[in-house]
């Protein structure tokens, strides 16, 4: 493969697939994916569906999926990319069966010993993606979480100042690129400061400069690719043009800040382009010509169906009538063909098999290591086993990613049982929805609960919470309050101060697991004044 002058040996319709990268529903490939695979398409990108539509839960059930589909593949045409997003915690693609679940990047970050968490944790991982037949992360997570309302980062950043991002992605890029597995740096220039999810619509970012630390920190450090974000950022789109465009075909982000003045020479890749903030505001066509005018090499859809295969044409026509430049698509061509020599010359050799007890004990370990004790005394922990315990959880099937776990492992209650309490009341609420909280705290009349342990999900944008919370503190005063944030560590802006406050930022299995187990034996030191400040915004 030489990268010198992009894929010359390629026709013009195989040259235009390599700016593509595409998904697919469910187990095998579509017809319309299979009509990209035949033309060489840049890359694919696997969600959790994928995997769960496997008939053999197994590591090695993956590992001859991905094999199958590079082989898919014309032999005269360059290997795909194979990306997927496993951050870790909330956004990990592949199931806790076949996988062993990381921390959330706050976590992480939270951490008693975050460093050598996240060398262990992150060089584990890229041995594992790399083993399956993946070649491509989309991480790390480069936003810095300014808002604590934000729906979109929260605990996928891995704190609320730059210096504290830059420290674990940077680990994160170091290990992953001595197992050579691609990073993505995202989302540029910047996510971390608005309330509007892009996967719905399409958000206003109030930026900051600072947010640009960790994204230039990571240029300088040789990120290879960086994925834009979608949304309009009225401090940096200053034009009457640019405020018409999303970031994601922005000229003054793609080139006037990240190639001219940051001076990025990897692969650009927008985010997905079937999200809310693309397809309630422009045609798909239209969109994906604006974002290749801007200057990005690759356009990511989560799904390949007749409307991406149109985009797909569009394009191909757009070069070959000059609609867009030659010069630029040979330009992105060039660096696309840099990163295949660079990290597929060779296809991955399988070092490691992990079992779904391997995945399970794994997972444990670094699960126990994330739960941190944020506020109040680890005098609190451990629960007395024998007492009464009323323990007030969300609903997984409502929490978003993490409801795909819920038909494979068993409910919180459960994990409390095997931990030894044997006085168990449970109530679950809507995770992500409005409820009637008073109506809640009626069918628990008559309850005299020693110890309430109230597991969050970021009660600072899903308010119920906090009005169940305060009400079943006015009906149970003498009861002993544990609060454990599920989501991000900011709940205590919402609720009032319990005897413990404990930091999750993760609820897979494994971190259910934990948190029952801490509960049940205590933990293992107290919040140090460096984890507490990191938990608060800025």
């Amino acid at each position: 493969m030489n990268a010198s002058n992009g894929f010359a040996h390629l026709t013009l319709a195989e040259q235009v697939a390599q700016l593509f990268m595409v998904g697919y529903e469910g187990l095998n490939p579509n017809p319309i994916t299979h009509r990209f695979l035949e033309r060489g398409v840049g890359g694919l990108i696997f969600f959790r569906d994928n995997f769960d539509a496997l008939p053999q839960q197994t590591p090695q059930a993956v590992a001859d999926l991905t094999a199958k589909l590079q082989a898919s593949v014309p032999a005269h045409l360059p290997r795909m990319l194979m990306g997927i997003d496993q951050e870790g915690g909330q956004v990990e693609r592949l199931p806790h069966t076949l996988f062993p679940t990381a921390l959330s990047p706050r976590a992480v970050a939270l951490a008693e010993a975050p460093e050598q968490l996240a060398q262990e944790m992150y060089q584990a991982m890229a041995q594992h993606l790399r083993a399956l037949g993946l070649n491509l992360n989309f991480f790390p997570t480069l936003d810095v979480n300014l808002q604590a309302e934000n729906p979109i980062i929260g605990v996928r950043s891995f704190g609320d100042d730059p210096e504290t991002v830059w420290r674990f992605a940077k680990i994160a890029m170091q290990a992953f690129e001595a197992e050579k597995l691609i990073s993505v740096g995202k989302h540029f220039p910047g996510h971390g400061n608005g309330t509007v999810d892009s996967h719905l619509d399409l958000p206003t970012l109030h930026f900051t400069d600072a947010e640009l630390q960790p994204f230039q920190q990571a240029i300088h450090a040789g990120v290879p690719v960086m994925l834009v974000a979608h949304g309009y950022y009225p401090a940096l789109q200053t034009t009457k043009e640019e405020q018409q465009l999303p970031s994601s075909a922005s000229p003054a982000i793609i080139q006037g800040l990240l190639r001219e003045r940051f001076g990025f020479q990897g692969v650009i890749i927008t985010d997905d382009m079937c999200m809310g903030a693309i397809t309630q505001h422009r045609n798909p066509v239209e969109a994906a010509l604006a974002s290749l005018k801007a200057g990005v090499d690759i356009l990511l859809y989560k799904q390949s169906t007749e409307a991406e295969w149109s985009v797909y044409q569009a394009v191909l026509q757009a070069f070959e009538t000059g609609a867009l430049p030659l010069s630029q698509l040979q330009a992105s061509l060039t660096r696309i063909a840099h990163l295949k020599a660079q990290y597929l010359a060779e296809a991955p050799t399988p070092q490691v098999s992990l079992s779904q007890t391997d995945c399970q004990q794994q997972a444990d370990v670094w699960a126990e290591q994330g739960i941190s004790l944020l506020e109040g005394s680890a005098d609190a922990l451990p629960l007395p086993l024998e007492a009464p315990l009323l323990l007030v959880h969300p609903e997984r099937i409502g929490m978003g990613n993490y409801a795909f776990d819920a038909p494979t492992s068993p409910p919180l209650e459960h994990y409390f049982e095997v931990a030894g309490f044997s006085q168990i009341n449970s109530l679950t609420y809507p995770a992500k929805q409005a409820f009637d909280a008073p109506a809640l705290c009626d069918s628990l009349t008559g309850s005299a609960p020693e110890t309430v342990v109230f597991v969050s999900f970021n009660p600072l944008i899903y308010t119920s919470q906090a009005n169940l919370y305060a009400l079943l503190k006015a009906q149970f005063p003498h009861a002993r309050f544990i609060l454990a944030s599920a989501g991000t560590p900011y709940d205590l802006q919402k609720l009032s101060m319990p005897q413990a406050h404990l930091s999750l930022c993760t609820y897979r299995p494994a971190n259910m697991r934990a948190l029952a187990n801490v509960l049940a034996n205590g933990v293992s030191a107290a919040a140090t004044s460096e984890a507490l400040q990191s938990a608060r915004p800025a």
